[in-house]
């Protein structure tokens, strides 16, 4: 027999030795005989037997899980604020509001008795509040200088007639009625408004305001030094550079824009300037939450501007 088929036989022997009598079975039984079943099914546990009542019971609770999931959900989506307007505060409300027109003078009580009339012109000269007036002025700066007038035009009564006091009375009521009208801001322009809300908004948020609301933070550096740190200049006049103050302006002209957006759905270069400014309103809110950790300053602003983390710390779509 050659080399060639020598090296044939053994391979041949070797393929029918593996074949017949295999050395290392896969599974054995206790008794270490094979099995003959599939290696498949060898390791497979034996199914237990049906229950209907138990499907019945764990049908029911995956519905009780599911219908409870579909129920927080809406909850959640009810309550989350909407990212460009927010949901209603009364911030926003008084910001939106249109001021009343106070009625002309003539108006505001019927022709009657001289004597009558001007009891029925005081009461209603003395009901009408001034809340929001025009021009920078304050109602109590204004209440203060009607006082001062009537005070410096009032005539001695031993120079004067009951007459001349009771026509002196009456014109400085219908004076009070003019410039109750003339600083109110329901007869002003709409530049007049804008200019009152921006004013409005610094002096509800302005850190001139706040600082004596909230506490400084208690969060100091431990890179700073009180001793080689320069001294921080004191604030002089109002605050209106604070991320607070910004974000109540932007707010406000994204509140304004919105609006004529509805009426106006495909003014593309408008919608790009809303899109930038509430984007723009995100990086300053989460500046100063990141600033503030989180304290009472944020969740001010927050809860007046109508806002939740949500709409600032996540994408928006628009």
């Amino acid at each position: 027999m050659s080399t060639t088929e020598g090296v044939f036989c053994r391979r041949a022997e070797g393929l029918a030795g593996s074949v017949i009598s295999p050395s290392k079975p896969s599974h054995k039984s206790p008794a270490g005989f094979f099995h003959t079943s599939s290696n498949l099914n060898a390791g497979c546990k034996r199914k237990p037997p049906t229950n209907p009542w138990a499907l019945a019971k764990a049908a029911e609770k995956r519905e009780k899980v599911r219908a409870r999931k579909q129920e927080l959900l809406q909850h959640r989506q009810k309550a989350a604020s909407d990212p460009v307007v927010g949901h209603m505060t009364p911030f926003l409300e008084a910001m939106d509001a249109k001021p009343d027109v106070p009625p002309p003078i003539d108006h505001l009580v019927q022709p009657t008795d001289p004597q009558q009339r001007q009891v029925v012109f005081e009461n209603v000269i003395s009901e009408e509040h001034l809340s929001r007036l025009n021009h920078f002025l304050r109602p109590q700066e204004v209440t203060a200088s009607i006082i001062r007038s009537k005070d410096l035009e009032e005539v001695p009564l031993a120079k004067t007639s009951e007459k001349d006091v009771s026509q002196g009375k009456e014109m400085h009521l219908k004076a009070t009625a003019a410039m109750n009208r003339i600083l109110s801001l329901g007869n002003g322009s709409s530049k007049d408004k804008t200019r009152a809300n921006k004013s409005w908004c610094v002096e509800t948020f302005g850190r001139h305001v706040t600082d004596e609301i909230f506490p400084r933070s208690r969060h100091v550096s431990t890179a700073s030094n009180p001793i080689t740190d320069p001294v921080k200049t004191p604030r002089v006049g109002r605050d209106t550079g604070s991320s607070e103050v910004q974000a109540a302006l932007l707010t406000m002209k994204i509140r304004a824009l919105a609006k004529q957006l509805e009426s106006n759905p495909h003014d593309k270069m408008n919608k790009r300037n809303l899109r930038l400014m509430v984007h723009k309103r995100q990086k300053l809110l989460k500046y100063l939450k990141r600033n503030d950790r989180g304290g009472e300053r944020y969740r001010y602003i927050m809860e007046s501007l109508g806002l939740d983390d949500p709409a600032i710390m996540k994408e928006v779509f628009m």
